[in-house]
Parts: structure tokens; sequence; C-alpha cells
């Protein structure tokens, strides 16, 4: 299983590898490549992100981008926002609202410290219901303005929300969902697991099995793709479902399994850490710009919403 695990993370890192190379350079709170604002709107908008940066510490960042270059901006965003460091080292309380013209995608992401205030819901709201509108009638100024208003309204605790929670999209609520049926089945594969060994009871030892390789991968393909796609729940689920496959498939004999597991396929907690120091190697952002404006180090995990027009 570890073998699975390491050649899952070197996919995920070469997937990842050059994109840094499309990152527009951090010289401001707001980037735009397209000229999509004004210098008047600019300079408005500037100025309400710095003065709410030396009021609060938290940074927001608009970037408006030509082009994706080929990846999801889910993917393109939580990198981008990492590498920079958007936000202070010790809130991690950066916010970027990533525009992508050619594609006509919208991202907020949220950093590890605003999620409880700038919610996935109230991220989606912002995208859905405020900047969508605007730019289908080409009032792009209008609607960035607004939205960046309300990402300061909600990080204060002053947003209103515009719609019901049960108007929330059925994504949110699988992935709530999801990583707790991944857990259960996990603990529950562990004590069957335990009770097979005793019946000797081959069916049941190769179903628990399975399903304690196929749910633990399951949730970890869950952590590190929920900041790269927006099909990280589909991605999820089917490496468990083909895990599942796999395992129960090797399986061939009762006793033989029980005499090479432990040297051959088991991973002790040492091994466990090890795995998990590359999966932060993996992730973590570069952050190299020194100038008037800058990121302080903060991190992002994956939070926020996206959209399109």
């Amino acid at each position: 299983m570890k073998k699975i695990i390491l050649i899952l993370l070197f996919i995920f890192s070469f997937l990842n590898a050059d994109i840094t190379q499309y990152f527009p350079k951090l010289d401001g709170r707001i980037i735009d490549q397209v000229n999509l604002l004004s210098p008047a709107m600019k300079n408005d908008i500037n100025s309400i992100l710095k003065d709410h940066e030396k009021r609060k510490t938290n940074q927001i960042v608009v970037v408006i981008l030509e082009s994706l270059h080929g990846y999801e901006i889910e993917d393109y965003s939580y990198q981008l926002g990492r590498y920079w460091g958007i936000g202070q080292k010790e809130k991690n309380n950066g916010v970027l609202l990533v525009i992508a013209m050619d594609e006509k995608k919208i991202r907020i992401e949220v950093g590890y410290g605003l999620e409880g205030a700038l919610t996935d819901k109230i991220s989606h709201e912002i995208i859905n219901y405020t900047i969508m509108p605007n730019f289908k009638a080409k009032q792009y100024e209008l609607g960035v303005l607004k939205a960046v208003n309300e990402i300061i309204l909600s990080i204060q605790g002053e947003y209103s929300p515009k719609i019901d929670t049960g108007d929330f999209s059925n994504n949110d609520k699988l992935a709530f969902f999801i990583p707790l049926i991944f857990f259960a089945l996990m603990f529950l594969s562990m004590f069957a697991n335990s009770i097979s060994r005793k019946t000797k009871n081959l069916f049941f030892y190769k179903t628990s099995k399975s399903l304690m390789n196929s749910s633990f991968l399951g949730f970890l393909v869950f952590l590190i793709s929920k900041g790269f796609t927006e099909y990280y729940l589909i991605l999820s689920v089917a490496i468990f479902v083909f895990i599942f496959i796999i395992s129960y498939v090797s399986i061939k004999s009762f006793n033989n399994l029980l005499i090479n597991e432990y040297s051959n396929n088991s991973m002790n907690s040492k091994n466990l850490d090890e795995v998990l120091d590359k999966v932060g190697d993996i992730m973590k952002g570069v952050n190299s710009i020194s100038r008037d404006f800058s990121g302080k180090g903060g991190s992002f995990g994956g939070g926020g919403a996206s959209g399109g027009w």
C-alpha cells in the first residue's frame, strides 16, 4: 500500500510541477493582465484592500488572468496562493479572487485561517449572485468591486446570506459526508479484519482488508485532490472502488497473506510520517518575491468556491 500512496503523490506532484511558470508576478493587491479595470477603479479597490489589511491584517488579492493555460481554476488558485504566501504566516488569513477571462471562470480561494468566516457557502453566493450577474451584463468593474466588499463583510462577520442553506450545492453536502463515510469504513473494516483473523474466514478477511486499504487511500486522495480539482469527489470515490477491487483480487490465500503482510504490505507509524511529510513537500509553496507588496507566508487548504459566466 505504501508504494501505491507514493505513486499517487508522484502523479499529483508531476501534474503540477510546471504550473508556477504561468504565475504572474506579485507586484500589488490587484494583478490585471487584461486591463479589465480602469485606473480609477484599481485605485479605489486597492485603497479598500490596503485599508482592510491595515486594520485587520487580512490580505486580499484580486487576480485577473488572461488564461489558465489548461489548468483547472481550483488547481491554479490553490497553488498560486501558496506560492505567493498570501496572508500572515501565523494566521493564514489570505484570500484570492481569481478571474480567468479566456475560460470565463471565477474562483475565491480562502486561507486556512479565514475558512470559518468566509465559508465555501458564502464564497459560492458571492460568485453566483454578485459576480456572475454583473459579468454577464458586461459590468465587470461593478462585479469585482461588489465582490471585494462582500468578501470583507464576510470576514468581519457582517455578511447577509442571499440564499437559504437548503439551496447550497449537493457537492458541498457530499464533501462533508464522504470523509465521514471513509472514516467509518476504516474503523469498521479494522474491527471486521480482527474478527476474520480469529475465524479464519477468507471472504470476510479479503473484504475487510480491501476496505481498509481502499477507504484509507480514498480519504487520502480526497484530501490531496480537494485543492487541485473540482472533481475531487469523483476522483476519491473512483480510487476507493479501484483499490478495493485490486486488493480483493490480489488476496489469494489467507495463510500466505498473513505470513507476508507485515514484511511486504504493512505501513508502520514511521512510514506514515514519511508519506505525510512528502504530502507537505508537494503542497508547500515557495515565496521568493520581495516588492512593495508581498505575501507574509500564509497558507491555503483548498477552501472556497468556483463558478463561471
